[in-house]
């Protein structure tokens, strides 16, 4: 008929409303309901991109984001009472939580360089304590766990396995101090089997033993081992040399 007329095609005004709430694109600064601050690129509602967040706690969060997360490379800083920031992680994130490689500093003043998973220290690391004792190696959800070097204030070490962040298995004691090298097997932090001998060093440290320890050795010292259940149960561990060898190079 010719006075019909096609109806125009439009869009309710909640829903025009609704699309042009939604946020992307970079903008300068988004407020939450708590006056959380943040500033940078979203995509469909979502932060998604380079930006950076404030939390009205003094939590400030800089790097990449994916999908509401942050995700990627990123700092997280506090604010101080002087109002600067110091720095607590650097490094890698996954959905929020630390992941990867990076670097914690701690608010007691330890430094931890190496491999999280889920927000713990998992995989190779290196751990530098305020006391001034230093520990390299294998973590297990924030615990030391595998093979692992651990060097004491007075310079004494411990090389070999740990369990839930305990000297647990096979392992090597220097006693830097008097000159003599303590091998054997640990449970829960302490030595239940050892051999004691001396370093090749031991006229040069600071509290050498008068007398060098004189040579023993058993008749048939591997099948008194092989028939130990003790020792027979005991693990010793294995380094992953390539992830070694990528945190050595990064440091």
């Amino acid at each position: 008929m010719p006075f019909y007329r096609k109806p125009r095609e439009f869009t309710p005004l909640l829903i025009a409303a609704e699309k042009k709430a939604v946020k992307n694109g970079v903008h300068h600064a988004i407020f939450t309901s708590r006056f959380d601050r943040y500033v940078g690129d979203w995509k469909n509602d979502l932060k998604e991109g380079k930006g950076c967040f404030l939390t009205i706690g003094g939590k400030l969060c800089e790097g990449d984001w994916y999908k509401g997360f942050r995700h990627g490379f990123g700092t997280l800083s506090n604010r101080l009472p002087n109002g600067t920031f110091r720095l607590e992680y650097v490094g890698g994130w996954v959905r929020g939580k630390f992941e990867g490689v990076g670097w914690r500093y701690y608010d007691n003043g330890d430094v931890y360089f190496g491999f999280f998973k889920k927000g713990h220290k998992h995989g190779y690391g290196k751990m530098w304590y305020r006391d001034g004792t230093y520990y390299v190696g294998y973590w297990n959800e924030s615990k030391k766990e595998g093979l692992g070097m651990f060097v004491q204030v007075d310079g004494n070490r411990y090389e070999g396995n740990w369990a839930k962040d305990v000297k647990n298995g096979l392992g090597r004691f220097y006693h830097m101090h008097t000159g003599q090298l303590q091998e054997g097997c640990w449970k829960e932090n302490i030595c239940i089997k050892s051999k004691m001998t001396d370093i090749i060093i031991r006229q040069f440290c600071d509290h050498p033993t008068e007398y060098p320890i004189p040579p023993q050795e058993l008749k048939c010292a591997r099948r008194i081992l092989e028939l130990s259940s003790l020792w027979f149960n005991q693990k010793l561990g294995d380094i992953d040399k390539k992830l070694k060898y990528c945190i050595d190079q990064m440091y």
